[in-house]
């Protein structure tokens, strides 16, 4: 495996962000980003609707395999050089539930997680997300 197909929603802040954010990492595997709106996506991968991207993150690999939510985010970090210990903890049984949880909550939530981040500065939200964990 060279490369991940990443499929995210274009029209949603938050996936814009965490899209951002990938490309910014060193990474073994090359990640090339598609809006599941684009005309690419359709013509790269037809049929993709019927798994319903517009619900969770959805990653496809360069030898076909197809993966979704929280599946698709370990692929992800999988493909990400500081990150890959990661990957292979959060796919272990024990802790595959939590992060399934995670996935889930932001995806049914990323428009007003989007929402959030889009009404605050950076700086703010650091502040914020510091006060809400160090309790």
């Amino acid at each position: 495996m060279k490369r991940l197909y990443v499929l995210f929603d274009g029209e949603c802040s938050l996936c814009g962000r965490c899209r951002d954010w990938l490309a910014r990492q060193p990474a073994f595997l090359e990640l090339h980003f598609l809006p599941f709106q684009s005309p690419e996506a359709a013509r790269r991968f037809p049929g993709i609707e019927a798994l319903h991207p517009e619900e969770q993150l959805l990653v496809v690999s360069d030898e076909g395999g197809v993966y979704r939510g929280p599946q698709a985010w370990i692929m992800c970090l999988y493909a990400l050089r500081d990150y890959r210990e990661w990957s292979q903890r959060l796919a272990h049984p024990a802790l595959l539930p939590w992060a399934r949880r995670v996935c889930e909550l932001l995806s049914q939530n990323r428009f007003r997680v989007s929402r959030w981040f889009d009404a605050i500065s950076a700086e703010r939200l650091a502040e914020k997300l510091e006060m809400t964990f160090a309790k």
